[in-house]
């Protein structure tokens, strides 16, 4: 038996090493410990920033300390400077201040001394003319108008102004706040047939000219036809600049109806939708007022006339130049009697009461009704009609002085029926509904819009002087458009009747015959506008919604 000999594996490692050290050898020698290391590298750092930091407040300290230095050096020498220049600046600016202020002093003073001698001049111009009635004749003819308009302006004013008041206070707890739609829907009637009365009654009405605009031309402008036939020939682009401008302003007369129709539905919805009825209400009844007052007023204008040409002459109605200043005067009577009567009105009403309007309340805020309502609305009516009637006299009287002077003529009294000329209804009373409620919407806009950007926080004098205002002007601004534009209308009828009823009532120029002229001119001179002043109401806060409580100015006239 054999025993197999085994070759012996290859010699194995007699250690093992591991991180310790080796299995048989024992652990190897340790170093410093982690924590050890990291204590010493932070001491480091934090030593070396230490320094650092030293090393660096050290460095900007120096730093700010330079700049520091610097900074107010340079602040002193720049603070004498400018101290230096501002004073010598400051005492230039006061040399020229005070030669300034002298020579603003010597103009003042050469200014002022020249206003006051053309001021006096003028004073003296019209002391004379007004003081002086033997020498111009005019106190009968003042005395005319007067009684005139009386009829004419202050009886269509008071009647307009009664049923204003009355139609509001029926309409608004029976219409407005039980039927809100039906009130819109009547508006719009009422808005359109406005407007349908210009496209299909005075617009043609004016188109009839026999002479192709010439009359109506020369009636605007109170050209004869005589200065008319000289442009025409010597300056035809001049005369067609006129028959342009006639045709535009009567287009115009036409648009400010549109315009004011267009805010009246407007503000009437507004009304309903804001559940504010009284807005609604005001705007329907100032409508019907108007259309009253027009009728009224033609109507009385067409039956009797107090004031005639002295010498009979025919006139051509009142010159361009004219009709500018008689804009002015009646801009600022109207603004003057439209503050008076706000104050007039509420001296007369009980202690507490407010107008607003068409709508008067009492102490308590309540508006009135039955016979204290009735009352309150006659006296209220009276002031306005009052007020009115002063506006439209001086306006009548200066109408017909300027017609009547350009004729080399004058004025007188004297009373006389005519009882004619009533066709003025289609075509006067139009173009007055165009201007009134052109005024009234644009007045009771913007009164809608004062109220809401000022909450009501107007004192009543600056609410009465702010929508007296806005009626003066609104009724001025217009003023000579549409009162050439009558002009031009009662030429035009004037040139009409002549041409049906044959050469006897007409001169060889086409004009009416000068009795038959003598009688009418005053209608045709005097300028319709007798509601404005009647629309102004009783001063207060501006009224915005028509049943307020607060006393305010309607500007509607």
């Amino acid at each position: 038996m054999t025993d197999s000999i085994q070759r012996a594996p290859a010699l194995q490692q007699m250690t093992v090493q591991n991180s310790r050290g080796d299995i048989e050898s024992g652990p190897l020698p340790t170093g410093p410990a982690r924590a050890a290391r990291a204590s010493h590298a932070a001491g480091q750092f934090f030593s070396g920033l230490a320094e650092g930091a030293r090393k660096g407040l050290q460095t900007t300290s120096g730093g700010l300390q330079t700049v520091g230095n610097a900074a107010w050096g340079g602040l002193k020498t720049g603070g004498s400077y400018a101290a230096d220049k501002m004073t010598v600046a400051g005492k230039a600016g006061w040399q020229g201040t005070k030669y300034v202020g002298n020579q603003s002093w010597k103009g003042a003073k050469i200014a002022g001394k020249a206003s006051w001698n053309e001021t006096k001049h003028s004073a003296v111009t019209l002391g004379k003319f007004a003081s002086a009635p033997l020498q111009n004749k005019a106190w009968g003819a003042l005395g005319g108008h007067a009684l005139q308009q009386m009829v004419t302006c202050g009886l269509p004013t008071l009647m307009r102004e009664e049923a204003f008041i009355e139609a509001y206070n029926m309409m608004l707890p029976h219409l407005a706040e039980k039927h809100p739609a039906a009130a819109v829907g009547l508006q719009v009637a009422v808005s359109l047939a406005n407007i349908a009365a210009h496209h299909h009654i005075r617009e043609p009405r004016l188109a009839r000219d026999p002479q192709n605009n010439a009359v109506a031309v020369r009636g605007q402008f109170g050209l004869s036809p005589g200065q008319a036939d000289v442009i025409q020939r010597d300056k035809p682009q001049e005369w067609q600049n006129m028959t342009d401008k006639h045709q535009q302003d009567s287009q115009r007369v036409t648009g400010q109806q549109v315009a004011a129709e267009l805010m009246n539905i407007g503000m009437s919805a507004a009304g309903v939708l804001t559940g504010n009825p009284g807005l609604t209400t005001r705007v329907l009844s100032t409508q019907l007022r108007n259309v009253l007052y027009a009728a009224s007023r033609e109507s009385l204008q067409a039956t009797g006339s107090m004031v005639a040409s002295r010498d009979g002459k025919p006139s051509h109605g009142v010159s361009d130049g004219d009709m500018r200043t008689n804009g002015a005067w009646y801009t600022l009577n109207t603004l003057a009697m439209g503050m008076l009567q706000d104050g007039l009105i509420q001296k007369a009403l009980p202690q507490g009461y407010t107008v607003s309007g068409p709508e008067i309340r009492d102490a308590a805020g309540q508006r009135l009704s039955g016979k204290e309502l009735h009352a309150m609305a006659a006296l209220v009516s009276g002031i306005r009609a009052a007020c009115n009637t002063v506006i439209e006299t001086g306006d009548a009287f200066l109408g017909k002085h300027y017609d009547a002077k350009r004729a080399g003529d004058s004025q007188k009294f004297s009373p006389s029926l005519p009882m004619k000329d009533y066709g003025r209804l289609l075509d006067h009373s139009i173009a007055r509904l165009s201007w009134n409620n052109f005024a009234n919407a644009s007045t009771l806009a913007a009164q809608q819009v004062l109220n809401a950007a000022t909450k009501g926080s107007l004192s009543p004098q600056l609410s009465s002087l702010l929508n007296n205002g806005g009626t003066a002007a609104a009724f001025g601004l217009t003023y000579k458009m549409v009162n050439q534009i009558y002009q031009a209308h009662s030429k035009v009828r004037a040139a009409v009747a002549a041409a049906t009823s044959g050469p006897v009532n007409i001169t060889a120029a086409g004009q009416p015959n000068p009795a038959a002229d003598s009688r009418s001119q005053q209608a045709i001179a005097a300028p319709p506008s007798g509601q404005q002043t009647a629309a102004i109401q009783p001063s207060g806060s501006p009224q915005s919604t028509g049943n307020s409580g607060e006393p305010s100015t309607s500007g509607t006239a």
